[in-house]
């Protein structure tokens, strides 16, 4: 088969038309439709080399050529081509494992047949007016063609006053490139799609309610705000809201320099970490508040998340059924499996099981379909790896699915606190508490919070800095009591800073909450057993009040 780059010809994509000669994608109304910047270039390479394997390699040094991005960033752009012309079942851009990506559309490249409008007019596609003359509203992939598992958010320009550069002229670009820098943030998460500033740029200079801006997005959220102040100080006020009701989750005034936006990570990771808190918050509400079958399936996602993790039996078994439900819906895909292999794990490790052999059968079978669907999936690698590590004991195996998780994303925070547990329950303090603390740097608003906490606990007790690991431990309890591992931590590092009292009251408070535990059942799931470590916590719990 000719590449494009031999034939200008319209090729059909799926449920678009894609015109190699201008870059343009278009549906079967003449309408275009969008992709952000980066996902745009992979496509154009793809079908210059039409039916060719394109290594991951070369789509990242021709797309990102000065930029430092990881895999997952060709990822999501992948993510988008196939949401955008509705290949769910990967059949046109498919994916050869560990090597790259070869787009087939079908033979002999068909164009789309002219459309008509409402009054009986044809409409020849390819004269469609550029959208800068448009009197309409662009369009992008809209959740119609298939209901996504993530929120999309649009991230509209900043609108600068009294910025003034030296030339004494108002810099407008500013708004751009902070708008630019928080997508690109956004953009390297696994839990949100986000609309390209190309697309969202269509708004900065134009008013519009939020439902039109998310429906004309296709966006369920929208950020957006102004700039104030001069070159050396500059304000952000931010509202982060839902565009279908207008509600808004989150605001704040940031102030800054201009330098330090565009330079220095801490304030645009600041912003995205609470953009993603407010998105967990809204959508745990939601799937507490109502109808299961009534929620949008990414709300479906996050509350169930969510559920997972406040740990009371009656919100863990209403998780299950609600992945269960996302599984039988969408057997596709894999963050619904990945989620319900953490949920076996977090099972056994509460206590709740009574069967710890068929969860972790469970759990292995889970996180082995999510790789066979996405081998590259660094959820999908870390949930492996947490249900080879804390079920399984093979700590072998888990470091390889996280060291495979953190080459594909070296910012996946959750991959990095699992590996540095991993070398906890080997003793390996030093190397636990290197990859536990840079998690925590990671993801500061986590809605998780507490867990990384109480691991960051961990890496410290294996390390013997109990004063910090006894610090962590309590800053984890205030954000969540009942977490029975964040109780045996404490519990061991007050035995070694000589506090038996107060050790022995917190070993009660983690018995009356898990009142089967036992040294010898402890010794017998814990990964740790088998080194030293395991042995020194045994014996603190001991000295604590915890029967044998």
């Amino acid at each position: 088969m000719p590449s494009a780059g031999q034939c200008q010809c319209p090729l059909l994509l799926g449920l678009l038309e894609y015109h190699p000669d201008s870059g343009r994608l278009l549906d079967r109304t003449g309408g275009d439709v969008f992709l952000r910047a980066q996902s745009a270039r992979v496509l154009h390479l793809l079908v210059d080399n039409l039916g060719q394997l394109v290594s991951r390699d070369r789509l990242i040094e021709e797309v990102w050529p000065d930029v430092s991005v990881t895999d997952d960033s060709l990822t999501q752009c992948i993510a988008d081509i196939r949401r955008a012309i509705g290949d769910s079942n990967r059949e046109i851009l498919r994916t050869i494992p560990k090597r790259g990506f070869i787009l087939q559309p079908a033979a002999g490249v068909p164009r789309l047949a002219p459309a008509q409008t409402a009054a009986g007019d044809t409409v020849e596609p390819t004269a469609r007016a550029p959208m800068a003359q448009s009197l309409t509203l662009p369009r992008v992939a809209a959740h119609h063609w298939t209901e996504d598992l993530l929120p999309t958010i649009a991230v509209i320009p900043l609108r600068s006053r009294q910025i003034r550069g030296e030339d004494g002229v108002a810099e407008e670009v500013v708004g751009e490139v902070v708008a630019e820098e928080i997508i690109y943030a956004l953009s390297r998460s696994q839990e949100v799609y986000v609309v390209s500033r190309l697309s969202s740029t269509y708004f900065r200079s134009r008013e519009a309610s939020l439902e039109e801006i998310g429906r004309t997005l296709s966006a369920d959220y929208v950020i957006s705000g102004s700039l104030m102040g001069n070159a050396d100080r500059v304000i952000l006020g931010l509202e982060f809201a839902e565009s279908e009701t207008g509600r808004i989750l989150w605001s704040d005034r940031v102030e800054s320099t201009v330098p330090a936006l565009l330079n220095e990570p801490d304030t645009i990771q600041m912003i995205v970490g609470r953009i993603r808190k407010a998105i967990f918050l809204r959508e745990s509400q939601r799937a507490r508040s109502m109808p299961f079958t009534s929620l949008p399936a990414y709300s479906q996602l996050i509350g169930a998340v969510g559920l997972m993790h406040r740990l009371s039996p009656p919100d863990f078994e209403e998780s299950r059924s609600m992945l269960a439900a996302l599984i039988e819906r969408w057997p596709e895909q894999p963050a619904p499996l990945s989620w319900m292999a953490r949920w076996h794990v977090l099972r056994v490790q509460q206590g709740w099981s009574d069967a710890p052999a068929q969860d972790a059968d469970l759990a292995l079978t889970c996180s082995g379909r999510a790789l066979e669907i996405d081998p590259d999936n660094s959820l999908a690698l870390t949930s492996e790896g947490f249900v080879l590590t804390n079920l399984l004991k093979r700590l072998d195996d888990a470091e390889d699915r996280y060291n495979a998780a953190l080459d594909i994303n070296p910012s996946d925070a959750v991959g990095r606190l699992l590996r540095g547990t991993l070398y906890s329950f080997e003793g390996k303090g030093a190397a636990a508490v290197r990859d536990t603390e840079r998690a925590l740097l990671l993801a500061p608003l986590d809605p998780h919070r507490y867990f990384f906490l109480a691991l960051a606990a961990g890496a410290h007790l294996a390390n013997g800095d109990y004063v910090r690991a006894l610090e962590l431990a309590d800053m984890s309890l205030r954000l969540n009591r009942t977490h029975t591992s964040t109780l045996r931590i404490k519990t061991v590092a007050l035995i070694n800073l000589g506090q038996e009292e107060a050790a022995r009251e917190t070993a009660q408070e983690l018995l009356r909450l898990q009142p089967s535990l036992r040294i010898g059942t402890w010794l017998g799931s814990s990964p740790s057993a088998e080194f030293e470590i395991g042995r020194r916590i045994a014996d603190a719990l001991r000295a604590a009040g915890v029967p044998d």
